[in-house]
């Protein structure tokens, strides 16, 4: 049954992007910034102004392209080359009579809330700079306040009463905007999101634990032809970028490093929360049923004694001896207790103590950490329920 998607929907959407991108607009055309006093023997707000290395505009001109670039690409992969022989297992969808591609759809939703997180950061950052109005290193520089600008009347004298004598009426404006560092919260929401966006849409089946990581690595520097480290690399490199980012913020006397600090935390933050618990890209993974032989979408056919070394959202066919044809591997059962790393990839051959063999026991196991990897053992337990097996790979 092709799933309905409502134009209301998409129209209440598009409303709560434009309304969150006004208030930006608002901010940075008419309000003025709160104006704090100094202390005219602080040495901190007394360097020299220096031209960014990246500014605003260049910091947009890469950052908005790329994230949207990778996107476009992987969803386009996963739809034309992945899933291509297995394009009957997954939702189909429809607006009132018309039928609607699901590459449509996954692009609506994982661009979608990656806007959403742009504008929210955003706004997270103008709100903390208008409010605060915390000078920058080069203020004293820019402004060249009537008061304590060339002599300082007492010792330690907070200033309130000033007005600046500097020509440059932009510059001043921003000079009072350091709290916090909008690139560095830019830059690592950015790092954050598409770096857990590719962990979660290209996995094992295709790929080695240290692909997605190579793409994220990638981001700012170019990506070779898909290898077994492209994932790893691409979110290396956006970390690598970001961090960069952050400290010429420094370097060119843009902030303090608190400043840097804290919107590197908070861009963190939205873009962790944004993908785990908004987007949950991690529960939009879409893996078909392993039991459809047909299928062999991110079925990797290994040797027996490789099993161990399987990773998370796989579906194995392992040729037993002992068994007539193949047999389908979705979860690993031993678990060892005490690994913050979840289950073990060690080869255990004997049952662990702490696990319960029982088939009945595993859906409680599962659903203590639906988003933790389930690896293999080398005495795996073969499950045969169609529910239990979409529960281990999150099937939503």
């Amino acid at each position: 049954m092709p799933v309905q998607i409502s134009i209301g929907r998409v129209l209440c959407d598009t409303l709560i992007l434009i309304f969150l991108a006004i208030p930006m607009l608002i901010f940075h055309k008419w309000v003025k910034p709160y104006k704090r006093g100094f202390y005219c023997d602080d040495e901190s707000l007394r360097y020299p102004y220096l031209e960014s290395t990246i500014t605003r505009y260049e910091l947009v001109a890469v950052g908005m392209p790329i994230p949207i670039i990778i996107i476009v690409l992987t969803e386009l992969y996963r739809v034309y080359f992945w899933e291509k022989s297995c394009s009957s297992q997954f939702k189909k969808y429809q607006c009132g009579s018309r039928k609607i591609h699901r590459l449509i759809v996954r692009l609506y939703v994982f661009l979608g809330y990656f806007f959403l997180g742009v504008c929210f950061n955003q706004l997270m950052v103008d709100i903390g700079k208008y409010t605060i109005g915390r000078h920058r290193p080069h203020f004293m520089e820019v402004c060249k306040p009537n008061i304590g600008y060339t002599t300082c009347p007492g010792d330690h004298k907070y200033i309130n009463d000033f007005e600046c004598t500097g020509t440059d009426k932009k510059a001043i404006h921003e000079s009072m905007l350091s709290f916090y560092s909008g690139h560095a919260s830019f830059s690592f929401f950015i790092a954050w999101y598409i770096s857990l966006y590719l962990r979660a849409r290209l996995y094992r089946p295709l790929f080695s634990r240290l692909i997605v990581p190579v793409i994220q690595f990638a981001l700012f520097f170019g990506a070779t032809w898909v290898a077994r480290l492209i994932v790893p690399v691409i979110q290396f490199a956006l970390f690598f970028g970001a961090t960069w980012v952050a400290y010429t913020r420094v370097s060119d006397y843009k902030h303090h490093w608190s400043d840097v600090l804290i919107g590197s935390m908070l861009g963190s933050s939205i873009g962790i929360i944004l993908a785990l618990y908004i987007a949950e890209v991690f529960k939009r993974r879409e893996i078909p049923p392993a039991h459809d032989s047909s299928c062999q979408f991110g079925l990797i056919p290994i040797d027996s004694k490789n099993v161990a070394n399987v990773e998370e959202g796989i579906g194995v066919d392992i040729p037993i001896s002992s068994v007539s044809r193949p047999q389908i591997i979705t979860a690993r059962q031993i678990v060892l207790t005490g690994d913050e790393r979840g289950p073990s990839i060690i080869n255990n051959t004997a049952p662990s103590p702490e696990t319960n063999n029982l088939i009945s026991s595993t859906p409680n196991l599962l659903l203590e950490n639906p988003v933790r990897p389930f690896f293999l053992s080398a005495n795996p337990l073969f499950f045969t329920d169609e529910k239990i097996h979409n529960l281990a790979f999150g099937i939503v």
